[in-house]
């Protein structure tokens, strides 16, 4: 069983609230899941961290030239990160974040 840490934005524009209503009810499919922090949630999966990452993805509404997302493996330094960065300070200072 895996536990991931998801930080994400969504971009505020007409489409935001139907955007972020997918992203999170895909996050929320997971077995168990946190979220009282804000654009952070925790859960806990049996998916291997590259699909989890296609599934939050492509089974939401979510647009990576607007939205962006990063994916912490809790217990591996491995994680994955979606979305337009221009701060490149992230794969800096977490070198096991593979862009997808």
């Amino acid at each position: 069983m895996a536990v991931y840490m998801v930080n994400f934005r969504i971009e505020s524009d007409k489409t935001y609230g139907e955007r972020y209503k997918t992203f999170t009810d895909q996050l929320k499919a997971s077995s168990a899941w946190w979220d009282e922090n804000t654009s952070f949630v925790v859960v806990q999966t049996t998916e291997e961290i590259d699909d989890f990452c296609y599934r939050i993805y492509y089974k939401s509404d979510f647009d990576s030239s607007k939205d962006k997302f990063v994916v912490l493996d809790a217990y591996a330094q491995d994680g994955r990160a979606l979305g337009q960065y221009d701060d490149r300070d992230l794969f800096k200072l977490l070198p096991f974040v593979k862009e997808m």
